[in-house]
């Protein structure tokens, strides 16, 4: 009776409470996602198209927001898992099929596609069409060697959309703590006791650095298990913070020492990469060293203090609905899986004008972004598209009852992608 009481008491926490602020945290991480892949041709790390100039702008751009944007999401979407476990229960995991594995084949089979044809056109002297290159595409993709690693093929196959398998093999991994939680059974009584004290909150940083420090000297390519094990700790900790609202309590009150800790992790680490390759290749591909250990160390206090702070943030000032929050919700995981792709594609032809890199990050990002929004238009017309996008037939975006189920897990405005 005791773990049931606890399963009601927390539930109660965000049943009837109205969380804008999660829909407003996840527009912002897929946001910031479309502006990162907008302005990559720019800098001078490697991507699928790249400007003939690139600027040290750019480079400062992309080295502060990878430190943290795809620990955001995994907040919001550990978070959004437990909004959607509450409320489909039995149908959990059927939804998260529909709603990750499908838009994930289907974009590696008509999304990806276009971006591999120009990417080898520009990186691989690659001179024919667009059908000689489909007739070439599949024997190359699968006769890539990516080892024993099966998460590896997720991005190969998949580029950009790499998350939403990934997350579903994160969901499926972790579906019994995540019960557990969710029932009560397990408690973290004496982790509030210890992050209530001063700093005490960076406790969570622990498993992060340790899952780093010990994995991605062995699995060193990005988005392999190096990279899931600590991704799976923010996916987590947004799970929790739903299931016990204690714990946001504490984050709302360190929000200026995580934005401090924050701004001097960041400002560290661009020390460090601004000394030389050596230290940039200690964070991507590291062995196992002292500096290792250092660079792992800045990085996850990076990526925690970042996310905690945003989490802080929207939580204290960003609980408030408007007219565009659910749509704008609605639209991010078929505007996710295309972006990419577009941004891709007109890059292409963008970058080869004459035109400054600022301007060409700006003709990409305004010329995508709209594209994107309108294809979004015509996907939820059709409930096959629909479908293929993961999103639940039939559904409007203007229907004023989303405002209200989108609060309690009820419709896709605060599910993760």
């Amino acid at each position: 009776m005791k773990t049931r009481n606890t399963e009601l008491s927390n539930q109660s926490n965000t049943t009837h409470k109205r969380l804008y602020y999660l829909d407003w945290l996840r527009v912002l991480a897929f946001g910031l996602l479309f502006l990162f892949h907008s302005w990559r041709p720019f800098d001078h790390f490697p991507w699928h198209i790249k400007n003939e100039e690139q600027t040290l702008v750019f480079d400062i751009l992309t080295m502060f927001t990878h430190g943290w944007r795809m620990f955001l999401i995994f907040l919001v979407s550990g978070a959004g898992t437990w909004l959607a476990m509450r409320a489909r229960k039995e149908a959990f995991m059927k939804d998260r099929i529909k709603r990750l594995l499908v838009p994930f084949l289907f974009g590696i089979f008509l999304i990806i596609p276009p971006q591999r044809f120009y990417e080898w056109i520009m990186f691989g002297g690659f001179e024919g069409d667009y059908l000689i290159f489909l007739s070439a595409y599949p024997i190359e993709q699968l006769g890539a060697n990516m080892g024993i690693s099966v998460l590896l093929w997720f991005g190969h196959l998949g580029t950009h959309i790499w998350y939403l398998p990934f997350l579903f093999v994160m969901t499926l991994l972790s579906l019994p703590l995540l019960n557990a939680i969710r029932k009560g059974k397990l408690r973290f009584d004496w982790l509030k006791r210890i992050a209530s004290t001063g700093p005490g909150i960076f406790i969570l940083i622990i498993p992060m650095i340790v899952f780093r420090i010990a994995l991605k000297p062995v699995f060193t390519e990005y988005t392999d298990w190096a990279d899931f094990f600590v991704y799976l700790w923010p996916f987590l900790y947004g799970f929790i913070f739903m299931a016990d609202q204690d714990f946001l309590i504490i984050v709302k009150k360190r929000m200026w020492l995580f934005l401090n800790a924050g701004i001097l992790s960041s400002s560290i680490f661009m020390y460090m990469g601004s000394l030389g390759e050596e230290y940039i290749q200690a964070y991507m591909s590291p062995v196992f060293n002292w500096l290792h250990v250092g660079t792992s160390i800045v990085a996850m206090f990076i990526a925690f203090s970042w996310i905690m702070f945003f989490l802080a943030l929207f939580a204290r000032s960003m609980n408030f609905n408007h007219k565009l929050l659910v749509p704008a919700n609605i639209s991010i995981l078929p505007i996710y899986v295309l972006h990419q792709t577009l941004i891709i594609v007109f890059g292409y032809y963008i970058v080869s004008t004459e035109l400054s890199p600022g301007l060409k990050f700006l003709a990409i990002a305004f010329t995508a972004i709209p594209v994107s929004i309108l294809l979004y238009k015509l996907i939820q017309t059709n409930n096959l598209t629909r479908f293929l996008f993961g999103l639940k037939p039939g559904q409007s975006s203007t229907k004023p009852s989303g405002n209200k189920e989108s609060l309690t897990g009820k419709t896709d405005a605060v599910q993760e992608p």
